[in-house]
């Protein structure tokens, strides 16, 4: 009875906490979202279920930085209608602005890029912004590391990545996020 009891309780809570959705959505939204121009990628998607036909999700989407900011909300918009209509899930996009022409800027996410595939192809980033001073050059973005590294793992690998990018310019300096997934 006690394991029928947690069954019952199990199916009853998992809706009204959230459970996991289908990967199978999770590729439909993603390749959604993408598919529109004006769109270059997204990360950080997030699905929940509250039952059937009750789903919500978030997602950003990567927007280069000079578009025109009504034109992209406007694209945001079609495509949040779009994913209630197509897939019945209530959807929020957040829009991540990322430079597209600064040359300087480029190369830097290039070799960060670079850099990452060498230590582990698993590897890979977002977000990614440059401050540039006189005398240091800030690397802003997230790092999402597979959930395989551990704590120490992360701290190794994070010591080696700033190592290998000070190697290519000794005015870059950090601010990284970890992001496990």
């Amino acid at each position: 009875y006690k394991r029928q009891g947690i069954s019952i309780a199990k199916e009853t809570l998992e809706p009204l906490i959230g459970e996991a959705a289908d990967p199978e959505l999770y590729k439909k939204i993603s390749e959604m979202v993408e598919a529109y121009d004006g769109i270059l990628g997204t990360h950080d998607l997030i699905v929940h279920n509250y039952g059937p036909n009750k789903s919500m999700a978030s997602i950003h989407a990567e927007v280069p930085r000079d578009a025109d900011i009504e034109e992209s909300h406007e694209i945001i918009d079609r495509i949040e209608r779009e994913a209630a209509r197509e897939l019945g899930i209530f959807l929020v996009i957040h829009m991540d602005p990322i430079e597209v022409r600064d040359e300087e800027v480029l190369k830097s996410k290039q070799e960060l890029e670079e850099v990452l595939q060498s230590i582990d192809e698993r590897l890979n980033m977002h977000d990614f912004r440059m401050v540039k001073g006189k005398r240091q050059i800030n690397l802003i973005f997230d790092l999402v590391v597979p959930f395989d590294y551990d704590k120490k793992g992360q701290e190794e690998l994070l010591d080696k990545v700033i190592r290998m990018m000070q190697e290519k310019d000794r005015r870059y300096q950090f601010v990284i996020t970890v992001d496990q997934g």
